[in-house]
């Protein structure tokens, strides 16, 4: 008997893994947009699987519960913020990267909105969750100060006054970024991507003390080009 299976037959798995990737991140997106319109609690795993337009049994073969979907969707925001940071040996270089860095991290903080508006409850409710987000902050943290110490090296940046360091600057940084979309929960509009764009100034209000003079003229002169060409 030959080994050699009909054509049909080989190519059915890929075509069923294919298949199941397409539902999988179907149900990613679909939660994406329920959890940023309502918040996770008021969406179960019944409202998503409609919205994705399967069954709930068709969910549960992908997803074991909420819990797991939001995993996967933090995943996702990791991947998008991974290898942004690797500095480059032209000062110029690293100035645009992190211009361009701060507006993909603004994008990335709009579609997941969700999540760093309930980003204490859903870490305090999930231990597994907390523990990839700790992962992923320590690692971006590594790559800010790699990025900020080229900065350093190449006359773009100084160093805080003691006692306060570079990590200091990237921890206030974080706090900013992460903080933002909670407190326009209280105080403005968080659906509004104008307001949300805001994070990106007061990220620099925070930043800008600490760039140099030359730093500055590059900076500004690269975003005044920017805004001339837009």
């Amino acid at each position: 008997m030959s080994s050699i299976l009909p054509e049909d037959r080989r190519g059915a798995r890929p075509a069923r893994m294919a298949k199941s990737e397409r539902t999988r991140g179907r149900i990613l997106d679909s939660a994406r947009l329920l959890f940023n319109e309502q918040g996770t609690a008021a969406v179960s795993t019944n409202l998503i699987a409609a919205e994705a337009e399967i069954s709930p049994g068709n969910l549960y073969y992908h997803f074991a519960d909420k819990r797991e979907i939001i995993r996967a969707l933090q995943a996702q925001i990791v991947a998008r913020n991974a290898d942004r940071w690797e500095p480059s040996g032209d000062a110029k270089e690293n100035l645009a990267k992190l211009r361009e860095n701060l507006l993909a991290a603004m994008a990335v903080a709009w579609d997941y909105r969700f999540f760093e508006r309930e980003l204490l409850a859903l870490l305090r409710a999930d231990p597994e969750l907390r523990a990839v987000y700790t992962e992923a902050y320590e690692r971006r943290l590594g790559e800010w100060l790699g990025f900020g110490a080229q900065l350093l090296a190449q006359g773009m940046l100084r160093e805080p006054n003691p006692p306060r360091t570079l990590t200091d600057l990237g921890i206030a940084i974080w706090l900013i970024g992460t903080s933002w979309l909670s407190f326009l929960d209280v105080t403005g509009d968080p659906e509004d991507p104008l307001q949300v764009a805001r994070v990106g100034d007061l990220i620099m209000v925070a930043l800008h003390p600490y760039l140099t003079a030359r730093g500055r003229r590059q900076f500004e002169g690269r975003n005044a080009k920017r805004s001339e060409s837009a």
